[in-house]
């Protein structure tokens, strides 16, 4: 099993990021509207869409949105949520984000570095051409990711908490051009301490020109931050929006 199909699946995962909430993801939505107006890409492929967060927020503004993710739990979630909000709009498929879908879109989103999880890079290079076998011509590829040179200068190699009687500790790291986190929970309520590792690949900005132009993309915009401020070395976000040829 891959690190992200055994840490996304596993409750503890939701108690350590609960603080990601309907704020952060209408941040990134007002963003997404103002780049893919709904009147003109009205049908949405969130791309790794966890438990549908960001696919919900864009559904609420009138987008048809189909959200994919490995983690099973993670779509029930999604599902779940959905429902409770009362969204017809929006669905929800474990699906492995390198496999095409039977349906072209008019816009992809890929959004909170759910990219660059895989150990060889003609893994990572794939979802790339997938993307594409998916979008309409002319169609948006909407890309939020990590940008390497501020996680290089501001990478925080540990931190501790408690969170509902479970103390976790947090250790990053550095190593062959990947940012690796290492997650460990304790408390009464685990039989033995329990630890997850998340591992990212660190592309920078040439990399993705690079392999989206080969995948028939054109860079047409990027952005540092949600607010839509300018990339630059020291921005906390790489958020490219590319045209499909």
């Amino acid at each position: 099993m891959s690190w992200f199909e055994d840490w996304f699946d596993s409750p503890l995962y939701e108690k350590l990021y609960s603080k990601r909430d309907e704020k952060e993801a209408s941040r990134i939505a007002d963003l997404i509207e103002k780049e893919i107006p709904v009147s003109d890409y009205k049908n949405i492929l969130d791309l790794g869409c966890g438990r549908g967060r960001n696919s919900l927020a864009l559904a609420k503004r009138g987008y048809h949105v189909t959200g994919i993710d490995l983690s099973k739990k993670a779509i029930q979630k999604a599902k779940s949520n959905a429902k409770e909000k009362n969204l017809k709009n929006v669905d929800f498929y474990i699906r492995d984000m390198r496999d095409p879908i039977p349906k072209q879109f008019d816009a992809i989103v890929n959004l909170f570095t759910t990219f660059g999880y895989f150990l060889e890079d003609e893994e990572n290079k794939r979802i790339l051409r997938t993307t594409a076998k998916n979008l309409r011509k002319d169609g948006i590829l909407f890309i939020d990711y990590l940008n390497p040179e501020y996680v290089e200068k501001n990478l925080v190699p540990s931190e501790s908490g408690v969170y509902e009687n479970l103390a976790y500790q947090v250790t990053r790291k550095i190593e062959d051009e990947m940012v690796f986190k290492s997650i460990q929970f304790k408390g009464e309520s685990l039989d033995k301490p329990v630890k997850y590792i998340e591992r990212v690949k660190l592309y920078d900005l040439d990399w993705f020109k690079s392999e989206l132009n080969r995948s028939g993309y054109e860079i047409t915009k990027t952005y540092g931050d949600y607010e839509g401020g300018v990339f630059q070395s020291d921005s906390p976000r790489m958020i490219m929006i590319a045209k499909l040829q």
